[in-house]
């Protein structure tokens, strides 16, 4: 099976997956639907956003039943858990003390389901390794169609600013940069620390797939794949002479593939080049730039009620109502979208001071569980990479979605759930 082709010593890949198929089938016939429904996810994910967040919330509800039935709480009392429910709780409240109360409760109330899914493949359906090779496997193949998919909107479209297939929204590049970081990369991983014939295959999707997410157009999600697989190169067995052939090999790459880029796409070359540096927000904050722009409305929106914020997606609605010059001392001016587009700001301008505190523990501790659980085994690559998704999806200096929103959530908690998965040791609650 194509599968030896992704397994090395220390990751069986293929004997793993195989073992996971005879574990889900002799599981009880509800035990073994949710397990397939569960492993189905990256498909699902496939078709659309209402499609995949059915899914997610579905396995969040039936989890919150099952652990009512059976009470079993243990689970919650992980501290990057409390620190979801205390955020939760803040967002309601501001909610209800904020100018637009039913619209935001309604935006904070339906977030948890988003926590609650990554307790539920933690706690419930990824409590065993070879059923989470089983998962390993699904994201990978989902990961293969996603690439041939847009491989052939480039051949009948050619290339353009922006990737739409298969959801007609300018997404694609979320699920190879997102859903599918944690198996990027582990591909990346095994490569780096001993590259043999058995890892061509690997080596050709790894590229394949960076080089989709490049052509997609999505600056920031090309970001997140190229640095999350290169923090991956030193996070499993780092091999020094290796790290030099890579670092040639990488350097060598970049430099060919500008090279190219410059002379056969200028548009392309100038997109991720002089057009993002000019749109960091950091770096220019002149009122021609609508990045900084929604910036600075999430500051001010956050400056009216400082502790507790406006409410969940109030920005949508707030932001409009705001003039510019009312904080001189904050440069630039306003640009309204539906949220700030920065995960902290967005906490401040919405939950205030009290939601970015907890917000950011929440976060800290969702590294923290991933980092400290490389030490469960050090042989296994997947364990080594776990820290850095949530590492690469919440670091604070880049553009972001919506933190209360559908889409975002849907991508970023997805992979999050696979990898809180990895760590079993959750009833040592005050470890994590």
């Amino acid at each position: 099976m194509f599968l030896k082709y992704f397994s090395t010593i220390d990751f069986d890949l293929n004997s793993s997956f195989h073992r996971g198929l005879n574990k889900i089938n002799n599981l009880p016939k509800f035990q073994k639907f949710m397990s397939y429904f569960w492993i189905l996810g990256p498909f699902f994910y496939l078709i659309e956003r209402d499609p995949a967040d059915l899914w997610l919330t579905t396995i969040s509800l039936i989890f919150i039943i099952r652990c009512s039935l059976k009470n079993d709480w243990i689970w919650a009392g992980q501290l990057w858990f409390v620190f979801a429910i205390l955020l939760w709780i803040t967002g309601l409240l501001s909610a209800i003390l904020g100018p637009y109360e039913k619209f935001s409760f309604f935006q904070g109330l339906v977030w948890i389901r988003f926590p609650i899914y990554v307790a539920a493949a933690q706690a419930w359906l990824g409590k065993d390794k070879d059923i989470r090779m089983v998962m390993f496997v699904s994201i990978l193949i989902g990961m293969v169609i996603m690439c041939i998919i847009l491989s052939f909107e480039l051949f009948f479209e050619g290339v353009k600013d922006r990737l739409s297939w298969p959801y007609g929204d300018l997404v694609p590049g979320s699920y190879l940069s997102k859903l599918s970081l944690p198996i990027f990369c582990t591909l990346i991983a095994i490569i780096c620390y001993r590259f043999k014939k058995n890892n061509i295959l690997s080596f050709l999707i790894v590229l394949w797939s960076i080089i989709l997410v490049f052509l997609s157009g999505e600056r920031g999600n090309f970001l997140i794949r190229f640095f999350g697989g290169l923090l991956s190169i030193f996070s499993w067995k780092s091999n020094k002479v290796n790290l030099i052939k890579i670092s040639i090999f990488i350097t060598t790459f970049l430099i060919l593939s500008l090279t190219i880029i410059s002379t056969f796409n200028k548009p392309k070359f100038e997109q991720y080049t002089h057009h993002f540096l000019k749109a960091v927000p950091i770096l220019n904050t002149s009122i021609n730039n609508p990045y900084w722009g929604a910036w600075r409305s999430g500051i001010q929106q956050g400056l009216y009620k400082p502790m507790i914020g406006m409410g969940p997606s109030s920005s949508r609605i707030h932001c409009k109502t705001m003039k510019s010059n009312e904080f001189n001392w904050l440069p630039g001016k306003n640009f309204c979208l539906n949220h700030p587009h920065n995960f902290y700001l967005q906490l401040f301008a919405e939950t205030g001071i009290v939601g970015l505190i907890f917000g950011t523990l929440m976060i800290f501790f969702l590294f923290k569980t991933c980092y400290d659980g490389r030490k469960i085994d050090i042989n296994c690559p997947l364990l080594s990479i776990c820290y850095i998704i949530p590492l690469a999806f919440f670091f604070p200096l880049q553009q972001m979605g919506s933190f209360f929103g559908q889409w975002g959530n849907l991508f970023i908690w997805f992979p999050i759930g696979f990898c809180i998965s990895q760590i079993q040791d959750y009833k040592s609650i005050f470890k994590n």
